[in-house]
């Protein structure tokens, strides 16, 4: 067989020497494919091997929520020729909320220094904020000074001050550093997640809670883009706001619910138990990662 460059393909495996009867190696599973390409050839294929867009991306991401935890036990039990693998999905909807945030420039950590009413200035830490108008506002060392003397008096340990002195004097490049390090944070979080469900479900395999995980964080980070995004820029009344943020804690707790039951086969009460459960735990190991972010931001 003769390649369009002119190179004859050959008969048997190179990998294995298995005779050949197709695209790829009954025996080992390695394409006959001749290497001597153009090097460009490696990042395409590379990119390819990521990014296919063979339609099951899209059957996946819509199963994931009409059959909420049905995709990865289907997956799990061995029907995995008809799903995007769980890595590859992860990825793609972690690019697509980094892609989202980068794009509507939503700071995911925020360090705004300010002087109250009374000439009182502070320092505030807090996530997800609208893109900084203009240059980031330092405080004078004079007023520096106040506010590390006042975080001592109130107990603040001296790592604590040195980290709140350093984005005082470096606000932007710290929130650079929060960013890049988000994406590690964020598969923390996944882990968290399988480790919680091993906890609850103690039967399973870890790489079965894992597959889990995946999946429930490929589905769960697009509305969370969408919802991070409409929040920071649609101004709301403060009843509204509660709301919505009341409506996505609830979505959130019955997602986690409807997963558990299709994938673990669970009760509903077990499913609604468990997901109260790892809801709390979800959430205070997000909070002791987001204090992990910052710090991290810091070195």
């Amino acid at each position: 067989m003769t390649t369009k460059a002119g190179h004859v393909k050959p008969d048997t495996c190179a990998n294995c020497g298995a005779a050949l009867d197709g695209a790829y190696c009954a025996e080992c599973g390695q394409s006959r494919e001749d290497i001597r390409r153009p090097a460009w050839s490696l990042v395409t294929d590379t990119l390819d091997g990521l990014f296919s867009w063979d339609g099951r991306i899209l059957t996946t991401f819509r199963q994931l929520y009409t059959r909420p935890g049905r995709v990865a036990r289907d997956y799990v039990d061995g029907k995995r020729q008809s799903f995007t693998p769980p890595v590859r999905l992860y990825i793609i909807a972690s690019l697509i909320f980094f892609a989202a945030i980068a794009f509507s420039g939503v700071r995911i950590v925020a360090v705004e220094t300010t002087t109250s009413a009374d000439g009182a200035p502070s320092i505030f830490v807090t996530i997800f904020q609208r893109p900084r108008d203009g240059q980031a506002q330092t405080l004078s060392p004079e007023d520096q000074a106040i506010v590390i003397d006042r975080a001592r008096e109130q107990g603040v340990s001296d790592f604590w001050n040195d980290t709140a002195l350093d984005a005082m004097n470096h606000p932007e490049m710290l929130e650079e550093r929060a960013s890049a390090a988000s994406s590690q944070a964020l598969i923390l979080m996944v882990f968290v997640f399988a480790l919680m469900s091993l906890i609850l479900h103690p039967r399973r395999k870890l790489i079965e809670h894992t597959i889990h995980a995946l999946y429930f964080h490929a589905a769960f980070l697009l509305p969370l883009a969408a919802l991070v995004v409409f929040a920071v820029f649609i101004p709301l009344p403060a009843w509204a706001g509660i709301t919505v943020l009341v409506t996505a804690i609830l979505t959130s707790n019955a997602a986690v619910t409807l997963y558990d039951r299709g994938f673990y086969a669970s009760s509903w009460f077990g499913a609604i138990l468990r997901s109260v459960l790892i809801c709390m735990g979800y959430v205070t190991s997000a909070v002791f990662v987001a204090i992990g972010l910052i710090f991290v931001s810091t070195l």
